[in-house]
């Protein structure tokens, strides 16, 4: 049985025990290492790179540019160790670093440090008024919730219509996709063009697997975009960039397979199949082979 105290204390306080016993306090404590970067890993590397995205207990690094990419690379063992020191366990098998051409817009939310969001009304929300037609149709119906939520209920139906009535005066929009609320200026919210991008770098990824030999042009037109498509342009790169750093990363820890070692040389030279030869592909292949 759980304990109770009846004792008021910050929620900061309890978010912990109350994650660790639902266990989510791992993925968590995850968010905050993204956060957390620079005090992880250092404000000078932290400036070239970030953290994108974990794949089960695979972390992913965005990094800036090439220069620094080669240099992570080799210490990829030590941010894999400082990661799980924050984190509190092994959480992190391995990591891999993926090219990005910026960092994404720094996550926006409430703390106890005062952080707010940077889309919110300027107005009070709680001077709003509602409407006596609303505040009895709620009342009615929450009528039949137990006495000791019906009044939490209430209030929190009465918040999120503060909320909506206020940003809507202030021009907010709904997403026309997805119905939430639209940063100033946006048609779409990022969530759905979030949504679209991974649906089109699927689409590309799939297509470069069969033929990873593809030129830019090629590849345009098989997918049929013109050059001037900066997206599709954007995640060619990517994905190709992406593929050949996780190859390089199986040969460089000696975890490939010949078919992993004739797809880095396809990625990397651009020939065909029948262009490469065995010694061609098991050369190109032993550069990145971790030295003894």
């Amino acid at each position: 049985m759980v304990k109770r105290t009846h004792e008021m204390g910050k929620a900061g306080l309890s978010i912990p025990a109350v994650l660790k016993e639902n266990k989510l306090l791992t993925p968590y404590r995850f968010f905050q290492a993204k956060r957390d970067w620079p005090q992880i890993i250092g404000k000078q590397i932290a400036k070239y790179s970030y953290i994108k995205d974990i794949d089960k207990n695979c972390v992913i690094i965005g990094v800036l540019n090439s220069i620094w990419m080669n240099q992570l690379f080799m210490y990829s063992q030590e941010i894999q160790k400082k990661l799980n020191d924050y984190i509190g366990e092994e959480f992190i098998h391995s990591v891999r670093f993926v090219r990005s051409g910026k960092k994404p817009a720094p996550v926006v939310y409430e703390t106890l440090d005062g952080e707010e969001e940077s889309d919110y009304p300027s107005g009070r929300i709680g001077d709003v008024v509602l409407s006596d037609d609303y505040v009895q149709t709620v009342r009615q119906e929450t009528s039949h919730l137990p006495e000791r939520i019906r009044e939490k209920m209430a209030a929190l139906r009465f918040a999120q219509e503060k909320r909506r009535l206020s940003m809507e005066e202030e021009g907010f929009r709904h997403c026309p996709r997805c119905g939430r609320w639209l940063a100033r200026g946006e048609t779409v919210c990022l969530f759905c063009r979030l949504e679209d991008r991974q649906h089109k770098k699927k689409l590309v990824h799939d297509l470069l697997i069969q033929m990873p030999w593809l030129s830019l042009d090629q590849f345009a037109h098989e997918i049929g975009a013109g050059r001037s498509d900066r997206l599709y342009i954007e995640l060619y790169n990517e994905v190709r960039r992406d593929c050949i750093y996780k190859l390089i990363e199986r040969i460089h820890y000696d975890s490939d397979t010949p078919e992993d070692d004739l797809f880095l040389a396809l990625f990397i030279t651009r020939k065909t199949p029948v262009e490469l030869t065995d010694d061609h592909v098991r050369n190109l292949a032993n550069r990145y082979r971790k030295k003894e």
